[in-house]
Formats: C-alpha cells, sequence, structure tokens
C-alpha cells in the first residue's frame, strides 16, 4: 500500500528552503526533512495528544551521560515510528558530542543526509 507522502508546508521565513507562496508539500524526500526537523527540534511532552513524539536533546545532552550511538538510536526510533514515506530510502545519521573544557560546556552536532538535502542541528 502506497504511503500519503502529502504534508502542509510548514516552512518560514528565514528557513534555508522557504518558498513563500507553498501551503502543501508533495516531494516526499521534503515531506520527510519536514518531519525529521519537527522531531529534533520537539521535546517530549510539547506535542498535545503524543507525549511520545520528540527527540529531547536538551535532556539527553545535559542531564545524562549517554553515548553518541544512544542517542543516534533514539533520534533513528523516533524517525522509524514517525516517518513511514522513509522505509525505503536510505539516508545517513551521525551524532557527535563536543566538549569545550574552556567554557566549561558540552555541544552537540546532528548531521542528517537523505538524498541531496542536508540538514544540521546544534543544541548546546
Amino acid at each position: 500500500m502506497p504511503v500519503n507522502f502529502k504534508d502542509f508546508y510548514i516552512g518560514y521565513k528565514g528557513h534555508p528552503r522557504y518558498e513563500s507562496s507553498k501551503f502543501i508539500e508533495d516531494d516526499v524526500i521534503r515531506v520527510i526533512v519536514q518531519k525529521y526537523e519537527m522531531i529534533i527540534f520537539t521535546n517530549k511532552g510539547e506535542l498535545l495528544g503524543d507525549p511520545s513524539f520528540g527527540a529531547d536533546l536538551p535532556l539527553l545532552l545535559h542531564e545524562t551521560r549517554l553515548s553518541e550511538d544512544s542517542i543516534q538510536g533514539d533520534i533513528n526510533a523516533q524517525i522509524f515510528e514517525y516517518i513511514p514515506e522513509i522505509s525505503n530510502i536510505p539516508y545517513t545519521l551521525e551524532v557527535n558530542i563536543y566538549d569545550d573544557p574552556e567554557r566549561h560546556q558540552e555541544w552537540m552536532e546532528i548531521l542528517f543526509q537523505i538524498r541531496d538535502l542536508e540538514v544540521y542541528a546544534t543544541v548546546i
């Protein structure tokens, strides 16, 4: 059974791929990227009706000492749960955690690539 991959266009002014005249996103890769961005920029409990949705990245970075592989596994679990369109499309996901001893600060970089689109996110 084919997956319906149409979604509301949620781009905003200032987003690198913003298109002011668009209301519906019907390109499967761009739908996947929109959903992925929603996952990584949402904390669990913020989506009304689904307390499990979201990557909880600030919590994972600051309140625990999880490995990069563990965080990557959590993000992949969210992708498999909430982005069914991705099931037959190869992508890469890489999580890197850095420590800045001069500032006493940890930060995380997440690299997601699917076809010709790359999404970089930084959590401080």
